[in-house]
């Protein structure tokens, strides 16, 4: 064991955290220790756990994780740290920066191979690079439903994950509106450049103005929301494509699929940036997409909204601003000394 005594976040119960010491081992030959900088809360696996409506069954799915979702559970994947021990066949050296696939938590050792550690680039400042994980969610969906030039798209949903697939998608997209009940997300949206963006209750009258009574060819679902799946399969015209971000968790999602669904033969794509999507394994490993989302993340064009930052020891405030669903609030980050 190493002399480093860590502070570790653990949710033990429905809106109920705890930070507590947890020992520090050495790292091991191909494994790093890393004193965090930063961590970025997740608005949507994380607040899915911290509400208590993830499956208790489920496999955590991540190796850094513990516990389990039946609770007590250690769980997170976003934080940019530095090296301050290496081991000889890691492939990294102390003081480099790094961003990290493991729970909110000061120090800790983590295995170096794989995806669950990545380089910072000298040039991308922590508060930045700490979006990787978020932005790759983004970046997939991308490459499941590639945004054709001049396709016209809706995203429902502008927190960080769906305010990043709407900027991707502006990229080449001949339209693009932004459903969001927040009125802060839906003026953000227009600065940088949405055609469009609308309250809920105005989506889909709105949508079918934009697109000339045709719908969108693609509805990027983004919310968490059953009601807002529900609102994508209608924005979305024949043979169009809705793609499905969110995880729901425990949350029972009805939808009426009749006749939209039916009649205009869409295709529901699931989205889910675990895994690289059928097809381009071949091409796209989680390194390369890795190191597309740090070279977005260097360009000015792609926005990440931060409005709190707060101590570690403050977590549990940060949770409760994010679950309050305030207007005020969009990306929260921990911050360690």
């Amino acid at each position: 064991m190493s002399g480093y005594t860590a502070r570790a976040l653990w949710f033990v119960g429905p809106r109920q955290v705890e930070i507590r010491r947890e020992r520090v081992p050495e790292p091991s030959e191909q494994e790093i220790t890393v004193r965090a900088r930063v961590s970025l809360v997740s608005a949507g696996t994380e607040m899915l756990i911290y509400r208590g409506e993830a499956n208790p069954e489920a496999e955590l799915g991540l190796p850094t994780a513990r516990g389990s979702f039946g609770f007590p559970v250690k769980y997170a994947y976003q934080t940019v740290g530095e090296v301050i021990a290496a081991g000889g066949d890691s492939g990294y050296e102390v003081g480099e920066v790094v961003f990290c696939r493991h729970p909110h938590q000061d120090v800790f050792t983590i295995p170096s191979r794989g995806r669950l550690v990545a380089r910072v680039p000298d040039d991308l400042a922590p508060e930045r690079a700490v979006f990787l994980n978020l932005l790759e969610v983004a970046l997939t969906s991308q490459l499941d439903v590639p945004t054709r030039l001049g396709d016209r798209v809706a995203v429902f949903g502008q927190g960080t994950v769906g305010s990043f697939c709407a900027q991707l998608a502006r990229r080449t997209a001949g339209r693009l509106a932004v459903v969001d009940p927040l009125a802060s997300r839906r003026q953000l949206a227009l600065e940088w450049g949405a055609d469009h963006a609308f309250h809920p209750s105005e989506a889909e009258t709105g949508i079918q103005v934009m697109t000339e009574g045709m719908g969108v060819d693609i509805a990027i679902e983004a919310t968490g929301s059953p009601s807002a799946l529900q609102s994508a399969i209608r924005c979305t015209g024949q043979e169009g494509t809705v793609v499905v971000m969110s995880f729901f968790g425990t949350r029972v999602v009805p939808l009426i699929l009749s006749p939209e669904f039916h009649f205009r033969r869409h295709r529901i794509v699931s989205s889910q940036a675990s895994n690289v999507g059928s097809g381009l394994q071949p091409r796209w490993s989680h390194a390369r997409r890795a190191s597309v989302g740090f070279d977005i993340l260097r360009q000015d064009w792609l926005k990440t909204t931060v409005t709190h930052r707060m101590p570690f020891e403050r977590a549990a405030e940060a949770y409760h601003l994010l679950d309050m669903q305030s207007e005020e609030v969009q990306g929260v980050l921990l911050t360690y000394p």
